[in-house]
């Protein structure tokens, strides 16, 4: 089939009618003879675009990492930007069919037809041209037009515009499609979906958008970008329904899940394997072994929060939760920072009067740790500004997100926010290099019932640094991370809440091997230190004049500990109340 672009001129002007210039009535005939019409324009399409691909040589991979019904899916790395770019004519024959579905779109107000026309402007790359369209698209499902209009905000990056058309699309969809979009079909495992779809509406509708909330890659960016572009791709689903694809494929559960789980397609490439053409007995076979592959962002990541945590976010440990594909359920790519790294940190918790005092040391690194095989950990790296930093308490119950903001690509945070049970993030954003660092963990403290004592995290200091006499002279030389060389002397500070006055106290320091979990809580480690007698330090501590909380600084030198993950634990003894336990896992590196 031959295209031409004579066309686009008249496309274009009929983009800027508004849909109220459809003046004329037409028949019930007529129309579906136009949709119809439309529709076999946009299969032609799709069939030219696959013969346009290049043929290469079959690639070498194996078997499918992941399977979906019909399709194979393969985790290429870098790899997947493999693919040939678009050949002219094909962007011509797309020109070409925009102005077919413009022109229908104008004469008959078609769900199908106005999502589709949508879809392949955004693909032109015609955003002001799409958007335009999807706010002045007139039909009666005006759930679809905005739906439409976020999908467009979205490619063009704006975020906060896109959610707020989303969730006005989500107010006036009927019931069946709100069903599909605001349920975790494939995000979720089928276990994980069960369980979410046996609670009561109002603690899944409470969850869904913590779930959302908390896999917001990076809170410095304004809007959720992650949560926009699950409704994009849920966009995308609705207008491949009933259209062509370049592969060929009838829409079916496998095609939409693919969708949903791994986002859009940016680029096309095609495969042929001679080898399979041979017959059984040598001939040759009949069979066409060329096949269409789809490829997407190589800088894909998953970014959900972990659904197995969403019951309790403050109980996740120190982990920043973005996971290579190969680890992931669903990819994505942020757009504004396709290179996203974890950050090098250390938080700990403390009182001050009724409040709880969050601090977060911080620095950007690049590499990958391999501590079980001494091989050297993150090194720091260059971060030249201007950068925007920040500590986010993002809380379980949906309220106020508490934060505190900076211009420094390293350096210490302090937060007072009401005691209760959040998430912690601390982010590092370079908008000039598209580059961002974050590490988020669950943070939690109740208020000390009278009576009762209480310590807080380890933090442990720089090295060299002066050994501090209060927590505030501390601050600022918390190290960033928890990375220590074998037979390096470091300092190590904590604070007791709750005792009386010269209250003599019993404290143990001892490592123990293996990182057990972050924060461990009172009685988990209470009888770690006695068993196998790691290395250890016990001392008295006659205790102050002053009474409810008292600060504590000591110096340690690391032993000769082969390089791994480690646990730094305190234990507070005091004669006739229960002991407090605090714990730190700590990086063993090897000496220089």
């Amino acid at each position: 089939m031959r295209y031409r672009n004579g066309r686009t001129v008249m496309a274009l002007l009929l983009l800027l009618a508004p849909a109220a210039a459809r003046a004329q009535s037409i028949s019930r005939a007529d129309s579906s003879r136009i949709v119809d019409q439309a529709r076999k324009r946009q299969s032609d399409f799709e069939r030219f675009r696959q013969s346009r691909i290049p043929v290469e040589r079959e690639r070498s991979g194996g078997s499918c990492d992941q399977r979906i019904g019909r399709i194979c899916i393969w985790y290429g790395g870098e790899d997947e930007a493999r693919f040939p770019p678009e050949r002219p004519e094909t962007g011509v024959a797309r020109r070409e069919l925009i102005g077919v579905l413009a022109s229908a779109a104008e004469r008959v107000g078609d769900p199908w037809v106005m999502g589709q026309l949508v879809h392949y402007l955004v693909e032109n790359g015609s955003l002001g041209d799409a958007e335009r369209v999807a706010r002045g698209c007139g039909l009666t499902q005006t759930w679809w037009c905005l739906a439409l209009a976020g999908y467009v905000l979205h490619v063009r990056g704006d975020f906060v515009g896109a959610e707020s058309a989303f969730r006005q699309a989500l107010a006036e969809m009927p019931p069946d499609e709100l069903e599909r979009w605001v349920t975790p079909r494939y995000i979720f495992s089928r276990d994980q979906e069960r369980d979410f779809g046996r609670l009561e509406p109002s603690e899944r509708a409470r969850r869904w958008e913590l779930f959302w909330r908390l896999s917001d890659p990076l809170f410095l960016v304004n809007g959720n970008d992650r949560l926009t572009d699950h409704f994009a791709r849920r966009v995308e689903a609705k207008n491949g329904e009933r259209a062509e694809s370049p592969q060929g494929m009838e829409w079916d559960d496998d095609v939409e899940e693919t969708l949903i789980r791994y986002g859009r397609i940016v680029g096309w490439s095609r495969t042929h394997d001679p080898a399979s053409t041979m017959g059984r007995r040598g001939g040759f076979s009949l069979q066409d072994t060329r096949r269409v592959l789809g490829h997407h962002d190589p800088k894909s990541r998953g970014y959900l929060f972990p659904p197995d945590f969403i019951e309790s976010p403050s109980d996740i440990p120190p982990e920043s939760w973005i996971t290579a594909p190969r680890a992931a359920r669903t990819w994505y790519a942020p757009p504004y920072a396709p290179d996203f790294t974890s950050l090098e940190t250390q938080v700990g918790r403390f009182r001050r009067d009724d409040d709880m005092l969050v601090v977060g040391a911080y620095r950007p690194s690049v590499g990958v740790s391999s501590a079980e095989t001494s091989a050297p950990g993150p090194s720091a790296v260059d971060v030249r500004g201007p950068v925007q930093a920040a500590l986010f308490l993002v809380p379980e119950d949906t309220g106020e997100v508490a934060q505190v903001d900076g211009t420094e690509p390293a350096g210490v945070f302090t937060l007072r926010a009401a005691p209760g049970r959040y998430v912690s993030s601390l982010e590092v954003f370079d908008p000039e290099g598209k580059r961002a660092w974050r590490a988020r963990q669950g943070v939690k403290q109740v208020p000390l019932l009278a009576g009762l004592v209480a310590v807080s995290d380890l933090l442990i200091l720089r090295e060299g640094a002066s050994l501090p006499a209060t927590l505030e002279e501390a601050i600022p030389d918390v190290r960033p991370g928890v990375r220590i060389r074998r037979g390096e002397r470091f300092t190590v500070v904590w604070e007791l809440y709750g005792l009386r006055v010269r209250e003599p106290t019993r404290v143990t320091l001892g490592f123990t091997r293996g990182r057990p979990g972050f924060l461990a809580r009172v009685g988990d480690f209470l009888g770690v230190l006695e068993p196998d007698r790691p290395v250890e330090v016990t001392f008295g501590d006659p205790g102050d004049e002053s009474v409810q909380s008292a600060f504590r600084a000591v110096v340690l030198e690391l032993p000769e500990l082969d390089p791994g993950d480690y646990t730094l634990h305190l234990r507070v003894d005091l004669q006739g109340r229960e002991s407090v336990v605090a714990s730190r896992p700590i990086v063993v590196e090897g000496s220089d």
